[in-house]
């Protein structure tokens, strides 16, 4: 395929010469060369913005988990279709009532394997199968410096101990670690104890503030915990951009703008396969379908999706930088926005520009 437009995959600069030009083929044949396996909405955590967390009372209100023999299926059909690169995530992972199995037959089938999790209950049993198992990496979620900042974020008594004993199991493996923080009201403050934790155990770190509200999970606080000021000031400096370097083109398809566009999907952990996490949509059963159907109607899902009409015709619509996720989390549907969300994309633009 040749994309009229740089596709977002194609800013790999991180990756070997080699994998590059993989992913480059990938993109062209429409390969599924990456995936998330989103195990289970089980979690022993409560965070304020979480997009999936359930409790376990609430699961049969929003499906059936996968099991492992559904998982392990779809794995290998995943695999034969050109799967390389493979997340584990959650919910936390390896709270899925079948996650040895499912951990151990993945291992073995040869995928570049990151396991995302909080890393509190990284002890026993656990950690032996994830030492006889490593996975290519471990991104850790971490909420706080301390367990007064975890209890505020995730709700939870003495969670930043437990972590913090877990990624030290972790690096007595010798198993790669990044951290990887969303920042909230709760934590805003300790963002610097964030950092030098870090430093100070030598660990790669990334924090964000772009935390979306949820169109998963209805009780979600991801609209009242976030630090609007700065999203709003991020919203500000991608219409300056906009205006000054790098129009936004509402002739691509929104889906174009994703790194995972003709490469990558996300499988729900009752059994969905979406284009991203933070859609409610599509809801392509690959429980009950072949994985290469399932793919097929993502990517035609991926070609056809296009921006509301109103996006077409608004006469911001250059500075107005945004992506199906946006207007699934901000306007509750891909296919519409609304007056709140374009009225204040219009004043910031209007500011600029000095109106």
């Amino acid at each position: 395929m040749s994309a009229p437009f740089e596709p977002a995959c194609r800013r790999t600069e991180w990756l070997d010469p080699f994998y590059k030009a993989v992913w480059e083929k990938a993109f062209a044949e429409a390969i599924p060369i990456s995936g998330t396996f989103e195990l289970t909405p089980r979690c022993n955590f409560d965070c304020r913005m979480c997009y999936v967390h359930l409790k376990d009372e609430q699961i049969p209100e929003y499906g059936t988990e996968l099991t492992a023999k559904e998982w392990l299926r779809i794995a290998r059909e995943a695999k034969d279709a050109g799967t390389t690169w493979l997340c584990v995530t959650g919910g936390e992972p390896l709270l899925h009532p079948e996650f040895e199995t499912i951990w151990k037959e993945l291992a073995q089938m040869g995928f570049f394997i990151t396991l995302q999790t909080n890393a509190s209950v990284i002890r026993g049993k656990t950690a032996e199968l994830l030492a006889q198992y490593p996975p290519k990496g471990v991104k850790v979620t971490l909420y706080g410096s301390n367990d007064e900042v975890y209890e505020k974020v995730c709700r939870v008594k003495w969670g930043f101990t437990r972590v913090d004993e877990g990624l030290r199991m972790l690096r007595e493996m010798n198993i790669p670690v990044q951290l990887v923080s969303t920042i909230i009201r709760q934590n805003e403050d300790d963002v610097e104890k964030m950092a030098f934790y870090a430093y100070r155990n030598n660990l790669p770190w990334m924090a964000t503030g772009s935390v979306k509200a949820s169109a998963r999970v209805a009780d979600s606080e991801a609209r009242e915990v976030r630090v609007q000021e700065k999203l709003d000031g991020q919203q500000r400096e991608r219409i300056r951009r906009s205006l000054e370097k790098t129009p936004f083109d509402t002739e691509r398809k929104p889906c174009t703008y994703c790194k995972d566009y003709r490469l990558g999907y996300w499988v729900t952990w009752n059994g969905e396969m979406r284009f991203c996490s933070f859609m409610n949509e599509p809801n392509i059963p690959v429980r009950d379908l072949a994985f290469s159907e399932a793919w097929r109607q993502l990517v035609q899902y991926e070609e056809e999706l296009d921006w509301p009409k109103e996006c077409k015709s608004c006469s911001v619509r250059r500075a107005c930088v945004k992506c199906a996720a946006t207007l699934a989390t901000e306007c509750g549907s891909p296919h519409r926005v609304t007056e709140e969300f374009c009225n204040k994309v219009k004043q910031f633009y209007n500011e600029r520009r000095g109106e």
